[in-house]
């Protein structure tokens, strides 16, 4: 038979354990989840701007491609003003 203050002790010790695992997973780890991230918790226009340029910074190298607008492709001929 076990002793109760060891399997109390194996309990802490196994719940400092996953918050530790857990703890070192917290960050983004793509740009689209950063963004999201920030979208979340910003709670104004300013806020979000602030964690959307650091967001473009941590990912700089895995920015999205972003196509031209649609009207760009067009002729000049063709383009409403």
């Amino acid at each position: 038979m076990i002793p109760v203050d060891c399997v109390t002790a194996r309990r802490i010790a196994a719940a400092l354990l996953l918050l530790a695992a857990a703890g070192c997973d917290a960050g983004p780890k793509t740009y689209d989840d950063c963004m999201l991230q920030a979208s979340r918790s910003a709670d104004k226009d300013r806020q979000f701007r602030a964690m959307a340029e650091r967001c473009k910074v941590q990912f700089q190298g895995s920015l999205p491609f972003r196509a031209p607008p649609a009207d760009a492709k067009k002729p000049e001929a063709l383009r409403t003003k």
